[in-house]
């Protein structure tokens, strides 16, 4: 079976080293548009083809596995990657064995598939001998995530010893493929830059469409668009850790009158935290471990009527649903308090540009960050997860995806509550908060705020 396929001459440059008989591992990696997860699919296809011709494979009713393809994660690769290659590669020349995760191709080799996230997947390369294998959007990944397929690469055949190949596809990223490729600490690794530029069978607009959609943030234009691997920030952080540290120099006067309470409530022994913020100093902290809802509830209270706070938000996500429900109905006539509910997994206001409300809040944090308007947080761990949170773009048009927060929390060892209520805060005060009256502000000066909280843990004010 023949396969029809164009390359634009960097996929080309790539494609030598790739079909060469001689080991190779390779980075293809760099701007969006560049064709990297078409290469890969076809790639893939092709080379499994020519080793059945290497190595004199036969006709087999187990058919011989030599590759793995794959992704950090096993629903992202699916979603992705491999609808990519349903739609690049023509359904005669292969079959999926789904439960298995397997792709066949002539009966008589096979590749296996999917995340490194899976542990049938890596209980699979402790016993394979492979000849190849191929990570779509490596940047994900940790070292530690490719040493068990890396040691897979055995496989003799008939007497014969193949050409080993790895290939990566990347976008630009502070992580160990910039360091083993892009600056050459690799022995032998090559690496080759892709570029929309290089693209022909973009569709018309795309590369004024990528700049319009990251007009908002130069750094990220210049790796998406450019390829740029040396202005990229550490590991996709949402908040970069080189910004936060900046807004040490920076001194805020907030604005008069806009206090506002926000609680992101938690289970599970995760913590419960409830700041108040005037305009985006947090001025007061209460950490709590319960999810009683009348208890969480009753604290929010305290800590706003201190200062006469006119708006109160909360995640209403769980056990949220009831501690927003609960403040409503005590303020519904109350003409001067505002009760927000941050739905955090619904849909986002830009949903062209972002996968859902969460994503947007945390961004609203970072450009906030970006532009040095946000007070400096002094809590070490505050600062700590907020700088441990990771995105991903997941589209050519720069889509941003947050990282679940249970990943977060398996990297850093807990869940990283203070900083989704720092984020709640910030973007409570700059879509909701309206300024208050000049009385509420000389009610504040009658009621100081009390300090016990964010002196003990070091805030600044």
């Amino acid at each position: 079976m023949d396969i029809d396929y164009e390359l634009t001459e960097r996929q080309s440059v790539a494609w030598k080293h790739l079909f060469a008989h001689k080991d190779v591992d390779l980075l293809y990696g760099g701007a969006k548009g560049g064709g990297k997860s078409y290469l890969f699919c076809v790639w893939a296809f092709l080379w499994a083809r020519e080793l059945i011709n290497i190595l004199k494979i036969p006709l087999l009713k187990n058919p011989l596995a030599v590759g793995f393809i794959g992704r950090k994660r096993g629903v992202d690769f699916d979603k992705t990657t491999l609808e990519t290659w349903k739609k690049t590669i023509p359904e005669s020349g292969y079959y999926i064995r789904e439960q298995p995760k397997e792709i066949v191709i002539e009966n008589r080799v096979k590749l296996f598939f999917g995340g490194l996230d899976d542990q049938k997947n890596i209980n699979k390369f402790n016993s394979a001998e492979l000849a190849f294998f191929g990570i779509d959007q490596a940047e994900e990944t940790e070292r530690t995530d490719i040493g068990v397929i890396e040691a897979s690469i055995r496989l003799m055949y008939n007497g014969i010893q193949p050409p080993y190949k790895s290939l990566y596809t990347a976008n630009p990223a502070e992580c160990w493929l910039k360091e083993d490729f892009v600056n050459h600490k690799r022995d032998n690794a090559l690496f080759v830059k892709a570029l929309p530029t290089d693209n022909p069978y973009l569709p018309d607009g795309y590369i004024e469409r990528l700049e319009k959609s990251f007009r908002y943030d130069p750094v990220l234009l210049q790796a998406y668009r450019d390829g740029n691997w040396d202005v990229t920030m550490a590991s996709y952080q949402v908040i970069p850790s080189k910004q936060m540290d900046e807004l040490a120099g920076y001194t805020h006067h907030p604005e008069a009158n806009r206090f506002a309470v926000v609680c992101d409530p938690s289970t599970g022994g995760d913590e419960c935290v409830i700041y108040l913020f005037e305009h985006y100093i947090i001025r007061d902290v209460k950490i709590l471990h319960t999810d009683d809802t009348m208890v969480i509830v009753g604290e929010m209270q305290i800590m706003g009527n201190s200062v006469g706070a006119e708006v109160y938000g909360v995640d209403e996500i769980g056990i949220g649903k009831g501690i927003k429900d609960r403040l409503s109905e005590i303020f519904k006539d109350r003409e001067n308090r505002k009760v927000i509910g941050i739905g955090s997994a619904k849909a986002s206001s830009e949903p062209e540009r972002f996968d859902n409300l969460r994503a947007e809040i945390w961004w609203n944090a970072r450009e906030l960050v970006i532009e040095h308007r946000a007070a400096y947080p002094k809590d070490e761990e505050l600062r700590r997860q907020a700088c441990a949170v990771k995105f991903k773009p997941v589209s050519s048009n720069g889509k941003i995806k947050l990282e679940l927060k249970s990943d977060t929390k398996s990297r850093i060892g807990r869940s990283p509550d203070r900083a989704d209520t720092w984020v709640y805060g910030l973007w409570v005060m700059k879509k909701f908060v309206k300024s208050a009256s000049a009385g509420i502000y000389r009610d504040r000066r009658k009621h100081q705020t009390s300090n016990k909280g964010y002196d003990a843990l070091n805030y600044s004010g």
